[in-house]
């Protein structure tokens, strides 16, 4: 059986690869398993000798993925655990000549793009290399050793030619001195020496290929000629080459100039193609509210039509996840669903099929039912009205600022509500006569408008509004922001009603019309305070109820956060004018038709609330006291087969529908579908798919085209517990060479080792960590298994005395580690600049590169100049509010008879400024380093940014939550156009950072930015 191979090497005779997230190896034509259901493991690394492969292991968690070193006896056995290091980016590269395990981590560094290098001993001890940055090391004759940095394989962006493409170092003296030896205009990757020369994968001319120069970077050679797919994750024995393309295995022999295909045949289980059930809440996606007797809901995928209490579930449309379902509406009396791919299928209320529609207006993204007619907005940002029973399709209103996702039908069926962004910060309010096609403005577009709701009777259209524009003063950074900004809306739909905030006056029969003249005007905030409100939905009986948030941080929900924000449901009674909250911890809720039931979300759990009882909302025990529905009787039978191909139809169809060029930059995308989709027939597990989607979104060549994966269905990992410490084996003990701080005052800003009562320093040993005795094969990290945020006994020694403390462990060591980076920086810079000077690091374009912003201003306002350093950000979206801040400048003070002046404008940066980037500075980051460059704020030092400006949204997600981006926003700048996108944004002043300045602790970008200041 064919499988799909990846990350392959050898030795000899023998190549090891993985395929079915095993390690196989492979010899004389026929394959050996060598680990089984392992969770993912990749990149496996034959030793000097041949009896050891050495191959990292992913796991994942809630919060990502964690990677580690492993290696196995080449002969097959158990594996065992080399490293505890934890973080999500360590990678086996290979091996010294001295039989230690290479591998790259972010372990114990500032950053997640910052990977150094670690020899690995097969007694699990380790060593620091201290070469910086590198992502590959490969050794020589005579001395030679050639260093990678940023040697990454780049399937989702082809044709990379950004400040972070993969170069090459070399050393002729065994490592204490490198020199820049191989740039090329285009991603190197896969280094190795081979008969006196170093052969290495690169794209610089289009597509992936071998090649190699000789040892003085000249000669260069192209050694094969693949056109469709890329030469990925090549590997040598020092004699012979192997490489993966398009999951095969080729063989390349240098001495003779041979290149061969393996034809690999494997006896593979394919168990991962197995039939399942999942879980109807993990995967809930949609939901609507048919009655409080039935519900509609959308799993994986897949379309149900719910009982609430008794009765069978029905299934509405296809089983397995060949088709996706991803929109779900219902007028009480019909179900109309959508699937990815744009069309609509209509059920009757019993879950019998009455209509299926293609109407070929594209991606689906709102969709509402009322009687004959559906209303569907697309991706388009168009309006469309289907007529139910001509199939007709009458477009009604389209929006060239944005989508339109929030719409609702009134109780008449003639009329429909929806909300439309009208400007680049409007939106509006607005309703349809679907009789004539005529829309009307309801609110002016002068606003942003949101969440449109019927009273079910038909007398009042609700909606939610951000024109409650009440600043409160921030006290950190001097300016007014809107934290509640928006209030809930009544619209009196008919003009011989009174208000029902003078008046409530009942009324038993429905409103069938709306008077659309004089409407703006009867437009009326409800009697509450502004906050932030979620949503609004009409209830029976003249009862609103409304979804309300509490003012919170950003940090928690920010970009890939699987978080999903909860707050209160309260219900205000239009007649006693009396407002009370009904249930709290609510991601979502609906309303039914007639408006007497309300069916909310809860963390794992819906919830069905009749407006006329209180249900028990304490209890989470299925039944109708509490209201909570047992979702366990939806079986969700995914057939992983059908969902994968599914899958890669869909990446496709998205990035067809949302890439920001029409004219998909150049590139045949059909003809990109007919490539990668007959590779579907060998890829075995879901991590295999990723790397099919990624390498097929990368046929476009442009940042951003991403795949975030939630679950590879593999055993979850223990976490490491921290000490903010850094250890070093001596050969005796395991010697503390390094206490991370930065300012101890604030939270979570200081090691374990430097709380109160706790006498430990830099060079003492640790002896033992919660009664586990360190030495070879038991580092710090091995007793810190499965104890992050624990309280533990430590053993300390120093002059032969031991010391017993309690501290409880970081949960996350990698914010301490940072901190202590940014304050040895502060630290220099004032040093140097006798205190004249400033620092502020900006490490995201996200909320916490906006707090560290402030933080630093905060603590060094009144300096003289600064030096802003953005080296590793990893962009965001705040450059445009930081910008602003720093291109002011001081020009004025206020006097004081007895302090010292106040500079004017408040919390900006002096005029004096100098900004140090790098390669890892990126997206958001570049866009900030172009911005200071551009407005001629001062000197820019480093190298060059990252170079990806084409932005995303995280909108859309695939059947099984996984977040898949299109570069939909280009960024346009004056005087390079769109020209940053894959190549960066060059310095003023190039300054390199070679690997013996890290072993030697030089900053030598750090060092020029204060020489210029000093000079200033």
């Amino acid at each position: 059986m064919k499988g799909y191979y990846l990350f392959p090497d050898i030795h000899g005779d023998e190549i090891v690869f993985v395929t079915e997230d095993d390690l196989w190896r492979y010899r004389g034509g026929a394959g050996q398993r060598l680990t089984s259901d392992f969770g993912v493991v990749i990149r496996p690394k034959f030793s000097p000798d041949g009896k050891w492969i050495a191959f990292t292991r992913l796991q994942q968690t809630d919060q990502g993925t964690t990677a580690d070193v492993y290696v196995i006896p080449a002969e097959g056995g158990e594996p065992r655990r080399l490293t505890y290091f934890g973080t999500p980016f360590t990678r086996v590269v290979g091996w010294t000549p001295d039989g230690r395990v290479l591998a790259y981590s972010d372990y114990k560094t500032p950053f997640p793009q910052w990977r150094e290098l670690y020899a690995i001993a097969l007694d699990g001890t380790y060593e620091r290399l201290n070469l910086g940055p590198a992502t590959a090391l490969v050794y020589g004759d005579g001395g030679v050793v050639v260093l990678g940095r940023n040697n990454y394989e780049l399937p989702h962006w082809k044709r990379y030619r950004g400040g972070a493409r993969g170069v090459l170092w070399i050393s002729r003296d065994g490592g204490k001195t490198f020199a820049k030896f191989l740039d090329l205009p285009g991603n190197i990757t896969s280094p190795m020496i081979v008969g006196g020369r170093v052969f290495f994968v690169s794209d610089h001319e289009g597509v992936g290929n071998l090649y190699s120069v000789d040892l003085s970077g000249g000669d260069l050679r192209r050694h094969t000629n693949f056109t469709d797919f890329y030469v990925r994750n090549a590997s040598s024995d020092g004699r012979r080459i192997v490489f993966q393309v398009a999951g095969d295995i080729w063989l390349y022999d240098p001495a003779a100039d041979k290149l061969e295909r393996l034809d690999i045949d494997l006896p593979l289980s394919r168990k991962a193609k197995m039939a399942k059930f999942v879980d109807p809440l993990k995967y809930l996606e949609y939901f609507a509210l048919a009655s409080g007797e039935r519900l509609a809901v959308i799993t994986r995928g897949q379309a149900f039509l719910v009982p609430s209490w008794e009765g069978a579930v029905v299934q509405l449309g296809e089983r397995g996840g060949g088709v996706r379902y991803k929109h779900v509406a219902t007028d009480g009396e019909k179900i109309a669903v959508a699937t990815y791919d744009g069309a609509v299928e209509v059920y009757s209320i019993d879950g019998r099929i009455v209509k299926r529609l293609e109407p070929g207006v594209g991606l689906v993204e709102a969709l509402a039912v009322k009687g004959s007619k559906i209303a569907l907005a697309n991706h388009r940002g168009e309006l469309w009205i289907l007529d139910l029973e001509s199939g007709a399709a009458s477009l009604v209103d389209r929006s060239e600022y944005g989508l339109i996702t929030e719409m609702a039908w009134h109780p008449s069926g003639r009329w429909l509500a929806y909300a439309k962004p009208s400007g680049v910060y409007a939106q509006n309010i607005r309703l349809l006569d679907a009789t004539t096609g005529k829309a009307y403005d309801v609110t002016s577009p002068t606003a942003y408008d949101y969440s449109p709701a019927f009273d079910p009777q038909g007398r009042y259209l609700y909606f939610l509004s951000r024109r409650a524009l009440n600043p409160a003063l921030d006290p950190v950074q001097f300016v007014y922001s809107f934290a509640k900004h928006s209030k809930p809306y009544l619209v009196v739909l008919r003009k011989d009603d009174s208000s029902p905030f003078v008046e409530y006056k009942r009324r038993e029969e429905k409103v069938e019309d709306i008077d659309v003249e004089g409407i703006e005007r009867r437009v009326e905030p409800f009697p509450v305070e502004e906050g932030l409100y979620a949503a609004v939905v009409g209830l029976k009986g003249g009862k609103v109820a409304w979804l309300k948030y509490d003012v919170e941080g950003a940090l928690r929900y920010y970009l890939w956060s699987a978080q999903e924000r909860r707050g209160a449901v309260e219900v205000y009674d239009l007649e006693t004018k009396m407002r009370e909250q009904l249930i709290s911890g609510v991601s979502a809720m609906r309303a039914s038709p007639d408006g007497k039931y309300l069916l909310v979300k809860e963390e794992n759990r819906l919830r069905l609330i009749d407006i006329e009882k209180k249900p028990d909302v304490q209890s989470r025990e299925p039944g109708r006291k509490s209201g909570v529905l047992d979702m366990g009787r939806v079986k969700v039978f995914v057939e992983p087969e059908k969902e994968w191909r599914q899958m890669l139809r869909e990446a496709w169809l998205l990035m067809r529908e949302n890439y920001w060029k029409g004219d998909m930059n150049g590139v045949d995308w059909d003809a990109v579908y007919k490539k990668y989709e007959p590779l579907l027939e060998r890829v075995g597990t879901r991590y295999v798919l990723s790397d099919v989607i990624n390498e097929m979104q990368g046929e476009l060549g442009t940042s951003h085209a991403y795949e975030i994966v939630p679950d590879f269905e593999v055993d979850k990992p223990y976490l490491i517990g921290g000490l903010g410490a850094e250890y070093r084996w001596d050969g005796k003990c395991w010697r503390i060479v390094k206490i991370f701080a930065g300012d101890p005052s604030y939270e979570n800003e200081k090691s374990p080792l430097l709380a109160p009562g706790v006498d430990v320093r830099e060079g003492d040993c640790l002896v033992s960590i919660a009664g586990v005795r360190l030495g070879p094969g038991a580092p710090p990290e091995y007793a810190l298994l499965n104890r992050p945020g624990d309280v533990v006994a430590i053993e300390v020694e120093r002059g032969g005395e031991v010391r017993t403390y309690v501290v409880r462990t970081v949960r996350d060591e990698k914010y301490l580690i940072y901190r202590h980076w940014v304050e040895e920086n502060r630290r220099k810079v004032r040093e140097a600049t006798l205190g004249r000077g400033g620092y502020i690091h900006i490490p995201d374009m996200g909320p916490a590169g906006y707090a560290e912003f402030f933080k630093s201003l905060n603590a060094e306002g009144d300096k003289e100049a600064f030096v802003i350093d953005v080296r590793y950000n990893r962009g965001g979206h705040t450059s445009g509010m930081l910008v602003p801040r720093i291109c002011v400048g001081v020009f004025g003070k206020f006097l004081t008879r007895y302090f010292k002046p106040f500079p004017y404008p408040e919390l900006v940066l002096p005029k004096k400024l100098v900004l140090v980037t790098n390669e890892h500075a990126g997206s958001d980051g570049d866009i900030f380093t172009y911005g200071f460059k551009h407005l001629g704020i001062g000197p820019v030092v480093g190298k060059r940014t990252w170079g990806g400006t084409v932005g995303i949204d995280t909108r859309y997600k695939l059947v099984d939550g996984t977040i898949i981006t299109q570069p939909k926003y280009a960024f346009w700048g004056e005087g390079v156009g769109t020209g940053i996108e894959g190549y960066g944004v060059g310095p003023d002043i190039e300054v390199e950072i070679a690997p013996q300045d890290y072993r030697e602790g030089k900053d030598p970008q750090l060092e020029k930015a204060l020489e210029i200041i000093k000079g200033s």
